[in-house]
């Protein structure tokens, strides 16, 4: 079993004996024997790391803050600069869209189609609901429309009691 290594067989392959069955073998020897690892541990101190880069890290950390001291009120200056015009577009669009709607709905309603009216009416209502002018002529709308439809008349009631 153990092959030819090229310089002849190892004393131990030609000198083997049948093994007794059930018995403990001893390790086979190998051709190249290593030491033995016998290395202990011990604790030492750490070696000193160059404080020169301790110092040049702490200082450009203060930099950065010192930097950044300066320019925190000029971004928050920025930023509510940059939301007050975001709210004046989007008042400016709300009442652009409710005159619109309104504009829409009156010249359904003086055209008789008070269904495509109310429609209007109720979009130009989720933007302004607070509009004086506009529940009444939601209120106008739905009466028209409760005559035709009964379907409507639940509308109406529910819009009476809210504005009473």
């Amino acid at each position: 079993m153990a092959g030819y290594m090229g310089l002849g067989m190892a004393s131990w392959i030609y000198k083997q004996r049948p093994r007794k069955p059930f018995s403990k073998r001893k390790s086979k020897p190998t051709c190249n024997t290593l030491p033995s690892y016998n290395r202990t541990f011990k604790l030492q101190p750490s070696k000193k790391s160059n404080d020169l880069y301790i110092i040049i890290s702490v200082l450009l950390l203060g930099l950065l803050f010192f930097s950044l001291s300066f320019k925190i009120p000029q971004f928050i200056d920025y930023s509510n600069t940059l939301n007050a015009k975001k709210q004046e577009r989007i008042e400016r669009n709300n009442t652009a869209a409710f005159q619109f709607l309104m504009n829409s709905g009156l010249s359904r309603l003086r055209g008789n189609n008070y269904i495509g009216a109310y429609s209007e009416f109720k979009l130009a209502h989720d933007i302004y609901p607070n509009n004086e002018f506009l529940n009444q002529l939601i209120i106008e709308t739905l009466s028209a429309l409760c005559e035709n439809d009964n379907a409507y008349c639940d509308d109406l009631e529910f819009k009476l009691k809210n504005t009473l």
